[in-house]
């Protein structure tokens, strides 16, 4: 037998425990593959929507690359820390190190070959589905089958090179250690695992820390945002290696909950086994608090881009900014619309926009007769009457303008008006939010209207805003349309013939359409979705991977630890019961971390980047890693639970 064999025979041998870093590893080289199919696709770069998506998967092929690096180098780290006695032994019989390394060498790139010959044939037999399915859903026309023999080499070449580097990088876990060190594997005793007060206080002020910086409000920054993302993640990191410790600490010193049943054994161990597993925990925390955030903004900018389109009653807006060319503008519209069988209704309106108070996010300032003129073509209730000094203001729910509705004034600041209106805020009774395109309106009475309008000096006259609002009936629906609707279709052809216009100067206005902005949301989105569900789903499953293999290298000294209670009288139900909930505390503390971490950063966050309520986005991105998660602890708890039953005395 060469020593070629000896390798191979090591990893077949050895196949229960690297099945799932093979398993994994091939995931991921397959995920890397359809990307890399559909970038160099050679019919992508043919519509804009290609050349952007090609972008997405770009920075995805980048993320994947970035994440495989850190769970190839984790895993191998496990597994040479776990085989550390069999190194011992080899180095007995005569074993150089250098013949050590050489095996070790060997092993990985077994592993890795195999890993990339599955993933590569995998992602083959996958590939007309996924340009199948990209077509579908970032809109692209059609995307033929081809053979792709790029994407195929540079798939192989990047993960070669990552296996090859990562193997040598690898060997000095084992080279530092001396042979007695080795032969003791992970059998040495452990000393009691310790705290600093003063770390685990300094994780918690730097969690606190990042909440605050968060809630800057509309001060908020990006290197705000960046620093309160660093503080984020090393508060993570001494939760896990100090805050825990601490807890538990706390939990042991109440004799009456703690000498109950098995209390003792797994409070007793869970110290040990989160002190260890603090690094892992830690990466695995982030990992799923990235991909549950990014799931949570998808979901919740879905969800707002929807609410938008529903508040908005007119189909088109047509905004004039120059005189001279509304007429034959209207008589364009009209022509379009009715050459299509399409009966409208349009009204007209004038506004200011504006802020309230230090806000960032616009407000459309209209007069009440305008507004009642608007809900009487809609069939809705008018406003009351409004008095001097007074005003009804409406915005769309979890905007950060309605944060700043709940005051008995109205500071509201105009481009130009050197200092802002105060404004006695009138209680809102009439449940009519979208008789704008924006999704936030300010109603004054026409006589302060009417005085800030006359007062606008000459060179100021631009800032009042003319515009015609189209409402077309048979358009007017209790959900969204589909991309193929009349709406959108006719919508973006409208908005398309306009800008034509415009860039021919026979007009200087402009006109936008509910149903193209909605449609174009939805494709973007659809095209993050399509890109970052894969990415999400390699988190997940690299997470699982890592608590998998974790639990394989400390199999062994649990199985002396049970296998000694039992002796004194442990049960194989006492054994099943304290090992499946040590494992399901590794297995659910991080998904519930991360989803306290994307509940309050998005929280925070939503109404400043327009994601509106994020509660029910959130909750869905958590349930999907709770789910996930639940059906890997359930595998793994029951191949572990197996291994520990057969040291049962």
């Amino acid at each position: 037998m060469n020593f070629l064999q000896f390798a191979f025979n090591n990893v077949r041998r050895n196949a229960r425990a690297y099945f799932a870093y093979f398993l994994s590893s091939a995931f991921m080289v397959m995920i890397f593959f359809t990307y890399a199919i559909f970038i160099f696709h050679p019919g992508i770069t043919q519509s804009e929507i290609g050349r952007m998506t090609r972008i997405g998967m770009e920075v995805a092929e980048y993320i994947i690359f970035v994440f495989s690096i850190l769970f190839v180098l984790f895993s191998i780290g496990s597994f040479l820390k776990a085989r550390s006695k069999e190194f011992g032994v080899l180095s007995l019989l005569g074993a150089t190190s250098g013949s050590i390394n050489r095996l070790i060498f060997l092993e990985n790139l077994i592993i890795g070959a195999g890993a990339i010959a599955a993933g590569l044939a995998g992602g083959l037999l996958l590939s007309k589905l996924f340009l199948l399915l990209s077509t579908k859903v970032t809109g692209i026309e059609r995307l033929p089958f081809y053979w792709p023999w790029k994407a195929m080499g540079f798939t192989t070449v990047a993960f070669l090179l990552l296996f090859v580097v990562l193997s040598i990088f690898t060997l000095v876990f084992v080279r530092k250690n001396r042979v007695v060190e080795l032969l003791g594997g992970s059998s040495k005793p452990k000393t009691e695992p310790r705290v600093s007060w003063v770390l685990a206080l300094l994780g918690v002020a730097l969690l606190a820390s990042a909440v605050m910086l968060l809630k800057g409000g509309n001060s908020l920054d990006f290197m705000k945002m960046m620093l309160a993302a660093a503080t984020g993640i090393w508060g993570t990191y001494f939760f896990y290696t100090q805050v825990t410790v601490a807890l538990i600490r706390l939990l042991k010193r109440s004799r009456r909950l703690l000498w109950r049943g098995t209390r003792l054994l797994w409070i007793s161990e869970m110290a040990y086994k989160i002190k260890d597993n603090a690094r892992m925990l830690f990466m695995v925390t982030v990992a799923i608090s990235l991909a549950c955030m990014s799931v949570g903004v998808i979901l919740a900018a879905n969800a707002q881009n929807e609410r938008i389109y529903k508040a908005n009653p007119f189909a088109f807006t047509y905004g004039i900014y120059n005189e001279d060319f509304v007429e034959k503008d209207l008589a364009w519209i009209d022509q379009q619309l009715s050459e299509r069988g399409i009966r409208y209704e349009t009204v007209e309106q004038e506004s200011f926009f504006g802020y309230i108070g230090s806000s960032e996010m616009y407000v459309n300032v209209l007069p009440r007769s305008d507004y009642n003129k608007a809900a009487e073509l809609l069939g809705t209730q008018g406003l009351p009457k409004i008095g001097p000094g007074q005003a009804i203001a409406y915005a769309m729910e979890g905007s950060a303008t309605a944060n700043a509705l709940k005051g008995a004034t109205l500071p509201l600041s105009l481009s130009f008006l050197e200092q802002p209106l105060e404004l006695e805020l009138l209680p809102n009774e009439v449940p009519l939010t979208g008789i704008s395109s924006n999704i936030s309106v300010v109603v004054l009475s026409d006589a302060d209207f009417t005085k800030l309008k006359n007062g606008m000096t000459e060179k100021k006259q631009n800032r009042l805003y003319r515009n015609m609002k189209i409402y077309i009936p048979d358009w007017q629906r209790k959900g969204v349309p589909r991309l193929q609707d009349p709406e959108v279709v006719i919508g973006k052809q409208l908005f398309q013939g306009m800008m034509e216009r415009l860039d021919q100067d026979e007009t200087g206005n402009y006109m936008s359409s509910r149903g193209r902005t909605f449609a174009e949301a939805r494709e973007q989105l659809s095209m993050l979705s399509f890109v970052g569900i894969f990415i999400a789903a390699i988190f997940s499953i690299s997470s699982a991977s890592f608590l998998y293999f974790k639990l394989y290298s400390e199999l062994n000294q649990d199985r002396r630890m049970y296998h000694s209670l039992s002796k004194i009288g442990l049960s194989d139900r006492e054994m099943r019961y304290s090992s499946s909930l040590q494992i399901a505390l590794l297995f659910f503390i991080p998904v519930a971390i991360s989803g306290i971490q994307t509940m309050v950063v998005l929280s925070l966050l939503g109404t400043r980047f327009l994601l509106g309520n994020v509660t029910v986005p959130v909750l869905t991105a958590s349930g999907a890693f709770w789910a996930a998660q639940l059906l890997y602890f359930v595998v793994v708890r029951s191949r572990y639970v197996v291994q520990l039953k057969r040291v049962m005395v």
